[in-house]
């Protein structure tokens, strides 16, 4: 078995610039990592990554928390912060809340017994406290992302919901939408409730009337999407849509099949919009109006 003295005797270099140029130190010029590199690709070499742990307390792991791996929008982030990692030389580790509080509190707690290096969290909900509740977490780098929460200053990646929703919403009345419904996640939830927003002030940037009728507040599951849709086509005394946004792609797939029970086409009888494009909408016939297109 390859060990680091092998790649040094082969390349001229010591064991301690072997090391640094495998785990990319910065101190490491671009042309030596190449020619350590290069030899460690040949002979197969891996680090014992356990045994460095034990030495460093580092296990050069990542956790990824996320409510539910069938979301297009989180799976495709997984995708790009494994690739990222991995070009650093560290692997991810994926839980699934499934909306629970509990299973997200859990999952945390299972990462940080593992001795995790850091983690990124998709919370749910708006409450906050029980971060601060977690005994050690506050050693571990936290990143939130997607949807802000009450209580202190954290570490957030977030989209521009509110402008983004705003120009969805004015591309969609600039093709002469005025009955425009809008079905998205739980208020409390910082992205949904700022999607919610931009739609609001786009209508009355148009000077379109707000009509709360066409609103649909829903968890973020297919079938909440679909039951959202019927029902906004099904209750007495609604104003029809000619158009829908949907808050995310989940919803999209469930408004799709009740539009198409109710043979309604698509987009002659109603405009269908939202604000992902992750490659599952590639597959839907005719093809949504998504964020990335009207950009």
């Amino acid at each position: 078995m390859t060990k680091l003295k092998d790649i040094a005797d082969e390349t001229g270099f010591s064991i301690k610039t072997v090391s640094r140029a495998i785990h990319d130190h910065p101190d490491i010029k671009k042309e030596t990592k190449e020619i350590i590199m290069e030899v460690v690709r040949k002979r197969g070499f891996t680090p014992n990554w356990a045994a460095q742990s034990l030495r460093n307390q580092k296990t050069n792991t990542i956790g990824y928390i996320i409510p539910n791996i069938t979301n297009g929008f989180f799976s495709e982030i997984g995708i790009a912060i494994d690739a990222f990692f991995r070009e650093k030389g560290y692997s991810t580790l994926i839980c699934f809340t499934s909306d629970s509080r509990e299973n997200e509190i859990e999952s945390i707690r299972s990462l940080l017994a593992k001795n995790i290096d850091g983690i990124i969290l998709a919370p749910i909900g708006n409450r906050g406290e029980f971060i601060d509740e977690i005994p050690n977490l506050a050693d571990t780098p936290l990143v939130l992302i997607d949807n802000r929460l009450s209580g202190p200053p954290r570490n957030y990646v977030l989209q521009d919901n509110e402008g983004n929703s705003r120009r969805l919403t004015a591309h969609i009345i600039s093709h002469g939408h005025a009955n425009i419904g809008f079905v998205t996640g739980p208020l409390e939830e910082s992205s949904s409730r700022e999607r919610f927003l931009g739609f609001c002030n786009a209508l009355e940037d148009a000077g379109a009337i707000y009509d709360e009728s066409l609103v649909r507040t829903v968890d973020w599951e297919i079938h909440s999407g679909y039951e959202a849709t019927k029902d906004l086509f099904d209750h007495k005394g609604n104003t029809r849509p000619t158009a829908i946004i949907y808050g995310n792609t989940q919803l999209l797939l469930g408004g799709y099949k009740a539009l198409r029970e109710k043979d309604l086409l698509i987009p002659q009888d109603v405009a269908v919009a939202s604000f992902e494009h992750p490659d599952i909408i590639d597959a839907l016939t005719p093809c949504p109006t998504t964020l990335e297109k009207v950009e």
